[in-house]
């Protein structure tokens, strides 16, 4: 479906101004008016019967060759989760090597149940009580699709359970496949978007990325080195379909949500020229949006090596830059936004969104049990330590993550992004778009809405 379709086909709900209170952000996604502690957490979810063959050393199969059978649909070249120090059978080290000793054979790499998992989210609750406020929020962006896992709904009740805000990433194949979600949920997609619209406790994370189906297909399939596309076919028809759906469900109130925030990400070459569009076409939809380059794990590393063969380091961050700056005019215009806010905040790490802050008040907890300062970069630098050996208060007491927040108290509004800075915003990012921005403001002729 074109940019033309899906603009006749989803009505504007902001023409003119966003109304008063409407943020670029969606529940739990942002912590506000924070102290510094424990409010959120990224967290793994797998299967047990998936976790129960990957922990029995006489299975041959484990979660990294189940990972496209059984956990994934799609094949992202730029996949930020794939690590097989995670999802290997056997302890890796970060060289990727199994670790074993002369008369010793390898030790499993035992992933966690759902039992254990929330055994974690508990040890969360707690902290967060003992500090003086709630646990508010736990996202889920991998491994591969929730919406896949017979276990969807028992997790989504835990969280409900616990009072604990869930929000759950999808590309939303499953949500616009009859078959699919026949498969996997044992109801037809309009049903399963009801049935999670029903659950209040829930969000959605929704992955959006081109409106030209041959861009977007190519970012959710891999081609072999026969030729051969691996991954879900014809994955955009099944999206915008989804997108039908959720729109016409009860995650909208008014012709607006905080319970869905497309994302687009991550922004590559090959959707660059188009990501404005994109972030006016859902704000103007009442639907928040977050955008931002590539992460620096996974196959997110291949993708910012890729990236320099395309353009130079130089020029890359230069459209970067104008990118962001262009947002945060068209969010002035809008009313997204004032200039005094924008200033007072800080540019965000996801363009034109509320600042992220939680690489100050949150964690990402691996299905290892391995517990990183966020999905954005994985090495040993932001490796804090094991749930599985460590109590998670111990990991959190010393985590770089809390001391942050209480080193620099502004980091609790916007730590920008400790894993992606130097990295993937190269050195005076922020300052370059804040003064880019400022430029334009400036300028007789406006950005055009």
């Amino acid at each position: 479906m074109s940019k033309e379709i899906l603009e006749e086909k989803f009505p504007v709900a902001f023409p003119d101004k966003v109304k008063k209170g409407w943020e670029n952000t969606a529940k739990g996604l942002y912590t506000k008016n924070a102290i510094p502690g424990l409010y959120m957490l990224d967290i793994e979810h797998i299967n047990d019967d998936i976790v129960l063959k990957h922990n029995d050393p006489n299975e041959p199969e484990c979660v990294a060759t189940l990972y496209r059978k059984a956990i994934c649909i799609h094949n992202c070249p730029f996949c930020f989760n794939e690590e097989n120090l995670v999802y290997s059978q056997y302890k890796r080290g970060l060289d990727g090597q199994v670790i074993t000793g002369e008369s010793t054979p390898p030790e499993i790499n035992r992933i966690m149940t759902t039992e254990e998992t929330f055994a974690v989210i508990d040890q969360a609750v707690e902290i967060a009580h003992a500090e003086g406020h709630d646990f508010e929020y736990v996202k889920f962006l991998g491994p591969g699709e929730l919406l896949m896992s017979p276990q969807l709904f028992e997790i989504i009740d835990l969280y409900a359970e616990r009072k604990v805000h869930f929000c759950i990433f999808t590309k939303g194949a499953l949500l616009g496949s009859d078959e699919l979600a026949q498969k996997y949920q044992g109801m037809n997609a309009r049903e399963l978007v009801d049935a999670l619209a029903a659950c209040d406790s829930i969000s959605l994370l929704f992955s959006f990325q081109s409106f030209d189906p041959g861009v977007q297909n190519s970012l959710v399939t891999s081609v072999n080195e026969k030729g051969d596309t691996k991954g879900l076919q014809d994955y955009t028809a099944l999206r915008d379909k989804a997108l039908e759906y959720v729109f016409e469900s009860a995650f909208y109130q008014n012709s607006t949500t905080d319970r869905l925030c497309m994302i687009n990400a991550p922004i590559v070459p090959e959707n660059l020229e188009e990501s404005y569009d994109i972030y006016t076409f859902f704000v103007e939809r009442g639907t928040p949006i977050f955008m931002t380059p590539s992460m620096v794990s996974g196959k997110g590393c291949g993708q910012v090596e890729r990236q320099r063969e395309t353009m130079s380091e130089k020029e890359w961050g230069e459209r970067i830059i104008e990118l962001y700056a262009k947002i945060y005019v068209y969010n002035v215009r809008k009313g997204v936004q004032t200039d005094e806010q924008i200033k007072r905040e800080g540019i965000a790490a996801y363009a034109g969104c509320t600042p992220c802050n939680q690489a100050a008040v949150g964690l990402y907890i691996r299905a290892n049990g391995i517990v990183q300062i966020c999905p954005g970069r994985f090495d040993k630098e932001t490796i804090y330590g094991n749930v599985l050996t460590t109590p998670l208060r111990e990991i959190w007491e010393r985590s770089p993550n809390r001391a942050r927040g209480i080193i620099n108290p502004h980091t609790l509004v916007n730590n920008r992004c400790p894993a992606k800075d130097g990295r993937v915003f190269l050195p005076g990012f922020y300052e370059k778009v804040l003064q880019q921005y400022e430029q334009l403001m400036l300028e007789e002729v406006m950005v055009p809405l």
